[in-house]
């Protein structure tokens, strides 16, 4: 019964019916990963520090692959993030969750599911660590993601971290 509540298991009835084992999906392991270090975040057994290492440590090899893997339509859908997070009608919680898909985008540009997973994982816990942040500076931010865009879409790896390095550097300030 917890396999099949966890999805690793799916029962069949009939004459060919059994169970069988499912192979997990990333994006439910990803998800069940993300509540596990919410709630680790929510009791205080890791913090914003420990969050942003992990994310700084993980982030920086999806951007460099990123830089080398992502296709023209990876970066248009990061260019149709970035204008939308770029409208100044758009509440702080809605900006907040485009930065998030924006950095999903990456991720999923680097073309590896075992950063991937992670990454989605981290990015799960990043709405309660976003609230804490005191002042956003918007016009910053989508500056610095632009900056991170050219260098992905002009295939620079070095640039693209370097950016990020420097976005990063600003969060923490």
């Amino acid at each position: 019964k917890l396999l099949r509540g966890q999805g690793l298991l799916e029962t069949q009835r009939g004459s060919k019916g059994g169970h069988f084992v499912v192979s997990p999906h990333a994006d439910g392991v990803a998800a069940e990963l993300g509540r596990t270090f919410c709630i680790w975040f929510d009791i205080g057994e890791i913090s914003v520090a420990e969050v942003d290492e992990a994310r700084h440590i993980v982030e920086r090899a999806c951007v460099r692959l990123a830089a080398t893997r992502a296709t023209r339509e990876d970066g248009r859908e990061m260019g149709h993030i970035l204008d939308a997070q770029s409208d100044s009608a758009i509440s702080l919680q809605e900006f907040l969750a485009l930065d998030v898909s924006f950095h999903q985008a990456i991720s999923s540009a680097a073309r590896n599911h075992l950063l991937s997973l992670p990454m989605s994982a981290i990015h799960i816990v990043r709405p309660r660590t976003n609230t804490l942040i005191m002042h956003h500076d918007r016009e910053s931010v989508i500056s610095q993601h632009r900056a991170l865009l050219k260098a992905i879409a002009t295939g620079d790896a070095n640039a693209a971290e370097a950016a990020l390095l420097d976005h990063m550097s600003f969060l923490e300030r």
